[in-house]
């Protein structure tokens, strides 16, 4: 695979990023401000202030795909001391490969260039399935076909005063690179985590669960 990154194409098939909740449902809706992104609303007013999510490849975007490998970012990032492997051993420094098989060589994306506020939220990858796992400790994570996935943990610190669909609202958000064999990295449109409460409802379409 080379080091050339395309970036998210303007329009024809783009594959996304799929994000599940604790209970395995889909929570992650098309943006209607940001072309092509997706968002996750969190409602500030009663959720944990600590949340876990799955992340996966869109399966409706990667029928036509095979072998495909992943890295996934997020910002803000904060090492929230918790990253493991799946067998519960620390993950590995910026750089340095889990113990598990990878795909080789790992696709390398650009670092998220984000305005999000880090003083509202904590966010780090803690957990990958088999044949990916844990780069930069927490930073990125890495999964290989389809059905591969990473945990994702938020951790809301101070809540936003902005709950819209504004880019003030923003929590935190991801981006990943994916590719094929030894193809090209492409990027994937991001997910922007953003705050709500009991005053605005943004509209949401479902998106059926895990």
């Amino acid at each position: 695979m080379n080091n050339k990154v395309k970036k998210a194409p303007a329009e024809g098939p783009i594959v996304k990023l799929a994000v599940y909740d604790a209970s395995g449902s889909r929570v992650d809706i098309p943006s209607e401000v940001h072309q092509g992104d997706s968002i996750v609303w969190i409602d500030l007013s009663d959720s944990s202030p600590s949340l876990s999510f799955n992340i996966r490849m869109d399966p409706e975007t990667t029928e036509g795909l095979s072998d495909i490998q992943y890295v996934v970012e997020t910002a803000p990032f904060e090492d929230l001391k918790v990253a493991s492997t799946p067998s519960g051993s620390a993950a590995p420094a910026h750089g340095v490969p889990s113990h598990h098989s990878q795909p080789s060589p790992t696709p390398m994306i650009p670092t998220v260039s984000s305005s999000t506020p880090v003083s509202v939220a904590e966010s780090s990858f803690v957990k990958a399935s088999g044949g990916g796992g844990i780069l930069c400790n927490g930073k990125r994570g890495h999964a290989r076909g389809k059905n591969g996935s990473v945990k994702y943990e938020l951790v809301i610190k101070v809540p936003s005063n902005q709950k819209d669909d504004s880019d003030a609202s923003i929590l935190a958000e991801i981006v990943a690179g994916y590719s094929e064999y030894h193809g090209p990295v492409t990027l994937t449109p991001r997910v922007l985590f953003k705050g709500k409460d009991n005053q605005y409802e943004p509209h949401t379409v479902g998106q059926g669960e895990l």
